[in-house]
């Protein structure tokens, strides 16, 4: 068994080619954390894989998703991408999902909002849309998180910016640390946060620019 630590920028695109460059080298996964991969050997090839976000369905849908998938034999994986969403407990607010998937909880959506699907790779792709239209509506969710995401930081960047304290007390190892300091690492966060989202957000809006182009031409 082989286990990778693994973070993506792209944690949809960027995953699904780095599981499908890993079967190209005789890799299967096997088993799925937060940023852990376990792989098992297999011929180089013989497997191919997909990453579909389904962090705006219910958790009605989801079983419904999955269960069309185990009915059509594409086995697959849950995993988690926290982005744009609110938590008290266990339960989690997401404003941008669908009707009856905007309250998650631990037994249903929480940590679910990847799939990753496979299959043998038979000679015909893997692919989760099947058309432009499709994959244009996927990526208007994907980006709808992140719009949240920068709402979010840009709030609590003005509570620190007008209180001088962040809004909790820091701790590193155990440490606590002082405001001051827990304020220049928290702004530090709040940056580093904001540029990815930022990053991110444009990358997708071009994605779709790109096949609105690509759906004119065609029509």
């Amino acid at each position: 068994m082989i286990r990778e630590f693994r973070l993506f920028l792209n944690p949809v695109d960027g995953l699904e080619k780095w599981l499908n460059r890993k079967a190209k080298e005789g890799l299967r996964l096997s088993k799925v954390q937060r940023c852990i991969y376990e792989f098992e050997r297999c011929k180089p090839g013989q497997y191919q894989y997909a990453v579909d976000y389904i962090g705006n369905k219910s958790d009605a849908e989801r079983k419904e998703y999955e269960s069309l998938l185990d009915e059509i034999g594409i086995r697959y994986f849950e995993k988690p991408l926290n982005l744009g969403q609110f938590a008290v407990g266990k339960i989690q607010y997401r404003p941008y999902a669908n009707k009856g998937g905007k309250w998650a909880t631990s037994r249903g959506m929480i940590n679910r909002e990847l799939l990753i699907l496979e299959k043998k790779n038979d000679g015909k792709p893997l692919s989760v849309y099947t058309n432009i239209e499709d994959k244009i509506a996927a990526l208007r969710e994907r980006r709808k998180p992140l719009f949240y995401l920068i709402v979010f930081v840009l709030l609590m960047g003005l509570y620190v910016f007008f209180f001088g304290r962040p809004l909790y007390n820091i701790s590193i190892l155990g440490t606590w640390i002082s405001s001051s300091l827990g304020t220049v690492i928290l702004w530090i966060l709040l940056g580093v946060i904001c540029a990815i989202s930022i990053v991110r957000t444009v990358q997708i809006s071009l994605s779709i620019k790109s096949l609105k182009e690509k759906r004119n031409i065609l029509e």
